[in-house]
Parts: structure tokens; sequence; C-alpha cells
């Protein structure tokens, strides 16, 4: 709860920031900004594998980058815009390897990696309120869901290959 609260000050009102951590150095990071439609968002930026210490765009931008991978590829305008430094983002590596996990979003709901299973990431969704009986049978679906306690709910995000489903949240019969 307190990285929540920490990464909710740390991202500017309307962003979505989603940051994967393949080391100290190496990150995924994907920025939507606000619109002027209330609670619409457009990408902003995403690159996978991003050097924070040595980032250089590999390539102009087209009208289809533009279009499906964001407005820029400037890591500096990014920071930027975030009001973010290369320091804000080793203090985020530094919390999350404290728990030890290795991403985190603020969407909604909030969401924080902990681990891979081939392709896919297994994650935490930790939700602003307590979920109801209804909504707690509806995240534990034995396959990408299952609710653990209160607000939190553990879920698997499969990769490009092999099943949507992980063994780990069959329930014991």
């Amino acid at each position: 709860m307190e990285l929540k609260a920490f990464y909710r000050d740390l991202v500017p009102e309307g962003f979505l920031v989603r940051v994967r951590f393949d080391s100290k150095r190496q990150i995924d990071l994907f920025v939507y900004e606000p619109t002027e439609v209330e609670g619409k968002r457009n990408l902003l930026f995403q690159q996978w594998d991003l050097d924070i210490k040595n980032y250089k765009p590999e390539f102009e931008r087209s009208e289809f980058d533009l279009k499906y991978n964001g407005k820029t590829n400037s890591f500096e305008e990014v920071k930027e815009r975030l009001n973010w430094t290369n320091d804000t983002f080793e203090m985020l590596y530094k919390k999350l390897k404290a728990i030890n996990c290795i991403g985190i979003s603020n969407s909604n709901p909030f969401e924080i990696e902990y681990g891979f299973r081939v392709m896919g990431v297994y994650s935490y969704l930790i939700f602003d309120d307590n979920l109801p009986s209804q909504k707690q049978v509806e995240y534990t679906d034995e396959c990408t869901v299952k609710f653990y306690k209160d607000n939190i709910v553990f879920a698997y995000g499969s990769g490009a290959f092999g099943s949507l489903c992980t063994a780990e949240f069959k329930k014991d019969k």
C-alpha cells in the first residue's frame, strides 16, 4: 500500500505510466497522457528494453509510429512531461526490488508485477476498496485471476504463446 501511494504521488494527474524493470538500467516503459476528454488518454511513448542511461531513438517517427507507438520517441521529453529524472527510475527500481517485484502501473485497478512464467507475468491487482462477495467470485476464475483478500487479486497475463491459464490459480479440490 505504501508503494501504491508513493507511485500515485509520483505520476502526474491524468497520466498512466507502466514501468517494468528488466534490470536496474533496462526497462519497458509505456506512458499515456490525458486528453481534453475526461478519462481518455493517448499513447505518448512506448519502448521495450529502454536503456535509462543511454537511450537513443532507433528511427524517425512515421505516421504509423505516431498512431500506434506513441506521439514521441524522445525519452528526454517523456521524463520532462512526467517531471522525472533517471534518479526517479533508480528510486522506483529500489522500492520494487525491496518487495521482490519487477513492474508497476497506476492503472485501475493498480497493478504491481511480481514475476514471470514463460512469457506471462504475475501481478497483484490492488483495488481502491475492498471487493464485495460478487466481485470476489468474478475475480476467481481458476485461470487468469484469483481473489486473495480484501482489495487484492492475483493476476496472470499470458504471453504470446501457450495457455492463457495458469495452474497455480486452480482451486484445490
